[in-house]
């Protein structure tokens, strides 16, 4: 289970309070004891912050309220996380900090920072989370970087395009507001945020090279960043399994599941050493293992919970797959 530093958390909450919101209630309604809002950092599992964002989105009737709330993010809310970034020389090297220190604020993201002969991307991906929880967490995490990054620098900052793997909301206006541009990108395959090459070379106003240096060692203590790739099939067996449940077992289905495009989520398996047939096939291996463990079962009612259409169907697989079948022939 993935975890956030408290920061998080008690930054939104001071936000959502002046913004109209009962601090003591969203504490309470988020799960979180009263006594981490103060003393000593530590971090609360991923699912309390996402949940916050849900409360703060129906209590304020808001549903990009993680968008405001992100724009008016102030440098040091973060503790060493923010240092990192604000005392190095450039806003590219700033941003280089983002990805290999992620886990000072998150054990539960992984942020890719790439350059080109153009442009430079930050992307973020998020391993656990589904629904409103994670659209406006990832929300807040894109907005919050550029927001980070125009309080460190003199110039304005103008996106080339953003991307959100969320739908589109209704009214896009504020979105259009906030970056700078219209070109914003919905049901995209990533959440990021790409910068001109030129951007990356601004000096950053907070530079502080005496105290980066102090800053090195206590960044070097940190643990990696969070194997994103190893965690994608984990999180498709269990969208599998739900899926089996419902009756719609397809790779579109399981991708629209994790928030992402099947071409992404073929990738992601790739990374992780596995495919998406490979994972269907165990899914299906583990499922009937389970259903048969009390006797045998007939071709038909295997051919139901593996998903597939008919008895025809399964056998079709059968000999196409040649992969054994406990309890019966062979299956996909």
């Amino acid at each position: 289970m993935g975890t956030d530093q408290v920061l998080l958390h008690r930054f939104v909450i001071s936000e959502l309070t002046a913004a109209g919101l009962d601090r003591d209630r969203l504490i309470k309604e988020t799960g979180l004891p009263e006594w981490t809002m103060a003393g000593a950092d530590l971090h609360l599992p991923s699912h309390t912050f996402s949940r916050l964002w849900e409360l703060g989105a129906h209590g304020l009737g808001d549903a990009n309220v993680a968008l405001r709330v992100a724009s008016r993010f102030r440098l040091s809310s973060l503790g060493l996380y923010d240092y990192l970034f604000s005392t190095a020389p450039t806003l590219g090297a700033g941003l280089a900090t983002c990805g290999p220190y992620v886990t000072a604020v998150t054990t539960n993201h992984r942020f890719e920072f790439t350059e080109q002969e153009q442009t430079a991307t930050m992307s973020l991906e998020m391993i656990d989370g589904e629904g409103q929880g994670r659209d406006l967490t990832q929300l807040w995490g894109i907005t919050a970087v550029l927001s980070r990054a125009r309080r460190a620098v003199h110039a304005p900052l103008v996106p080339t395009q953003v991307s959100f793997r969320q739908r589109a909301p209704r009214d896009v206006r504020a979105f259009h507001e906030i970056f700078g541009t219209t070109a914003i990108e919905f049901e995209a395959a990533t959440d990021a945020l790409t910068l001109s090459a030129a951007d990356m070379e601004l000096p950053l106003i907070t530079a502080d090279p005496v105290l980066a240096a102090v800053l090195r060692p206590l960044a070097a203590a940190l643990p990696p960043p969070p194997p994103l790739a190893t965690a994608w099939p984990e999180r498709v067996a269990a969208a599998l399994a739900e899926a089996f449940e419902q009756g719609e077992v397809s790779l579109d289905r399981v991708a629209r599941s994790l928030a992402t495009s099947p071409r992404t989520l073929q990738r992601r398996l790739t990374e992780a050493g596995t495919t998406w047939r490979r994972e269907l096939d165990r899914a299906r291996s583990a499922r009937l293992t389970q259903a048969t463990a009390t006797g045998p079962l007939s071709r038909a009612r295997q051919a139901e919970l593996l998903g597939y259409a008919d008895v025809g169907s399964l056998r079709r697989a059968s000999r196409r797959r040649s992969l054994i079948m406990p309890g019966s022939d062979q299956f996909d």
